[in-house]
């Protein structure tokens, strides 16, 4: 989902009254988005005394109970698993591999965004020719699913633990001359950009769904915003020149398209009361409204809130909650560190979703990373990034091979921002790609989960490896998939 236009670090270098000016800007457009929504949503779908059908509230005890109990199989063919970093924090994560086995496989590490966890990628690792020819990973973020929570959210906490985790499912299970390729969704796209351009030895090829780069949203909210700004003030002094008027409008239009979209991180920001109750109110409603939307396009008379069944609904939660009381208190007698951390069930009163909500507050979308020695030495011993390749350097610039694709219906990002000199970001071997008729939730959504599995599974093979000099032919016979800018 969208990010904040303006970062922690530059309204720290505003002067007080600027700080002061969007404090209040942030606060009371926060406290409107928030009413507005509450009254639409009552009003629209009267969540007022909405609550869980005992239907539902079965469906998701199953749904829990199938794919978050660790006396089970989580889906046919893989296991779960815990990795503990060296802060202590444990991350949950399921795998089709068993350490130590002599597998020549390729390896493909899966990570989730809001609010989801490893399940958001269930469809996609289940395909037969990706689950029997490679090595399949998808874990939880920290705060997230079978996940520990951290004290911070900030790039040096999440960063860092990725990193951390995805060294060691290299040291587990990649073999020499394997391929490493890691698929990312929302918040982990965010991730994702950031790795990739910070610490890009540790993947061969990096895909990137329904996600936007995070300096260069926010290098072209600012160029709109500037030359809008000079066109009111020339406005000013020469008011018969109603073009000006008309074209500085229209050249903050995209900003304000972006606002909008971003109304819920706004509420997200707002002081602790209101901000828990945005993420609550109308059981759950705003929750319950993106499961919704991860179906995809709706038929003709079929409304929102009510277009999943209560099986499909149950799972959706199960996604977003992860374990329950019943997994928590689960002790497999065969394995005793098998079993979630305690930090979990503090995130069971409000389905975690202030927990969740911190990776909104917490800086990382333009935070500065600050590596430790043990993981910058980590990075240099699997080899210097291949800086060569880049067409242009730039501190955010991507550093090794991305495949980037956004839904054509995503209602998060307005385009103009996300996409304008996206070129100048990327590195030879690179592609950004709309999904046709598709939306946010691309590995949920029929439409879009078809792509991403096709992506995956050249990014796999050999062959992305030997089309990276020249055009890949990957979405010659894609009908649903329209590539927008190929490097």
């Amino acid at each position: 989902m969208p990010p904040p236009l303006v970062s922690q670090a530059q309204v720290k270098e505003l002067p007080f009254i600027a700080k002061f000016a969007w404090f209040m800007f942030k606060l009371g457009f926060g406290l409107v988005s928030l009413a507005t929504v509450w009254t639409t949503a009552v009003l629209k779908d009267g969540v007022l005394w909405a609550k869980d059908t005992e239907e539902e509230k079965d469906q998701l005890a199953a749904a829990q109970e199938k794919y978050w109990s660790l006396r089970r199989d989580p889906l046919p063919g893989f296991r779960h698993a815990f990795f503990t970093t060296t802060t202590g924090a444990r991350l949950h994560y399921i795998t089709n591999a068993e350490a130590g086995a002599p597998d020549f496989k390729n390896m493909c590490l899966f990570i989730h965004g809001f609010p989801d966890s490893f399940l958001l990628w269930r469809h996609i690792i289940q395909s037969p020719e990706l689950q029997h020819k490679h090595i399949l990973i998808a874990v939880d973020l920290p705060g997230y699913g079978g996940s520990d929570s951290l004290p911070s959210y900030g790039p040096d906490e999440i960063l860092e633990t990725m990193t951390e985790f995805i060294l060691d499912m290299r040291r587990q299970y990649m073999q020499i001359n394997r391929r490493v390729v890691v698929a990312t969704h929302d918040w982990g796209a965010l991730v994702g950009f950031r790795l990739a351009a910070e610490a890009s030895q540790l993947a061969d090829h990096w895909i990137i769904t329904s996600g936007i780069l995070p300096r260069l949203t926010t290098v072209n909210a600012a160029a709109n915003m500037s030359l809008s700004r000079k066109m009111f003030r020339t406005y000013l002094y020469s008011p018969w020149h109603l073009g000006l008027l008309k074209n500085g409008w229209a050249t903050f239009g995209p900003v304000r398209s972006q606002f909008r979209r971003s109304f819920y991180i706004f509420c997200f920001h707002l002081p602790k009361p209101f901000s828990n109750f945005f993420g609550m109110f109308g059981n759950y409603w705003f929750l319950r409204t993106m499961h919704s939307l991860s179906k995809g396009k709706l038929g003709k008379d079929e409304k929102l809130l009510g277009c999943l069944n209560p099986k499909e609904a149950g799972e959706a939660m199960a996604m977003s909650i992860g374990p329950g009381m019943r997994q928590l208190d689960e002790n497999p007698e065969d394995n005793s560190s098998l079993r979630y951390g305690e930090s979990l069930r503090k995130r069971l009163h409000d389905r975690g979703m202030s927990e969740k909500a911190r990776i909104y507050q917490d800086g990382l979308f333009l935070g500065k990373w600050e590596k430790s020695l043990q993981t910058a030495v980590a990075l240099f011993e699997i080899g210097a990034a291949d800086e060569g390749t880049m067409a242009h350097q730039h501190i955010a610039a991507l550093k090794a091979p991305a495949t980037i694709l956004l839904g054509e219906r995503d209602p998060a990002f307005d385009w103009q921002l996300a996409l304008t000199g996206i070129k100048e970001f990327l590195t030879r071997g690179s592609h950004v790609v709309m999904v046709k008729d598709a939306g946010h939730w691309l590995p949920l959504e029929p439409s879009g989960r078809r792509v991403v599995e096709k992506v995956i599974s050249w990014a796999l093979n050999e062959e992305a490896k030997t089309e990276r000099e020249g055009k890949s032919t990957l979405f010659a016979t894609m009908s649903d998939a329209r590539v927008v800018l190929e490097m």
